[in-house]
């Protein structure tokens, strides 16, 4: 994969951030975008604090994780084991500390235990007295909710305009 300048509006080009259309909210509106905008926030603090119990509550057991770096995904993984091993593999290559902000979520849902979410994404790093952007990137994930009530990510994908440094996952 060769790192390229991100072009505006390259996610939506490429296919892979699409919100659906606008529709009023009901009552179960209201709940379920809470609920999906938890099971987001948890996840960026799993993924800064390096809480992989937390991280693998998140994700359904067949979940697919894909990953783009201004383009069409580089990496695709499936299945929560294999999920985790990536999110452990990423974190053995930051020795600074992360802090996701998740920001601009959208949630649509037509089903009572399914929805959809878009979202964008800050990431800092902050190592020594240096504190920079790591990170700026789109989310979109398709979430549903189990048999325990619980919501979960189904697909994750998480597209990265540009990374600070070697993008994990990359051959740069």
């Amino acid at each position: 994969m060769v790192r390229q300048a991100p072009s505006r509006g390259w996610a939506s080009g490429f296919g892979l951030l699409a919100p659906r259309a606008r529709r009023p909210l009901t009552a179960s509106d209201t709940l379920i975008i809470m609920e999906v905008t938890d099971v987001f926030a948890r996840y960026g603090i799993a993924h800064d604090e390096a809480d992989m119990a937390t991280m693998e509550d998140l994700f359904t057991a067949d979940a697919t994780l894909e990953v783009s770096l201004g383009g069409p995904p580089f990496q695709r993984i499936s299945g929560r084991p294999e999920i985790l091993k990536n999110f452990l593999t990423v974190l053995e290559t930051q020795a600074d500390q992360r802090r996701h902000c998740i920001t601009n979520l959208i949630v649509t849902s037509n089903e009572p235990d399914a929805a959809d979410a878009h979202a964008y994404g800050l990431v800092s790093a902050a190592a020594g007295r240096e504190l920079q952007l790591a990170a700026a990137c789109a989310y979109q994930a398709r979430l549903a909710r189990e048999n325990d009530g619980l919501w979960r990510f189904k697909r994750l994908w998480i597209g990265m305009d540009n990374y600070c440094g070697h993008a994990p996952g990359t051959e740069e």
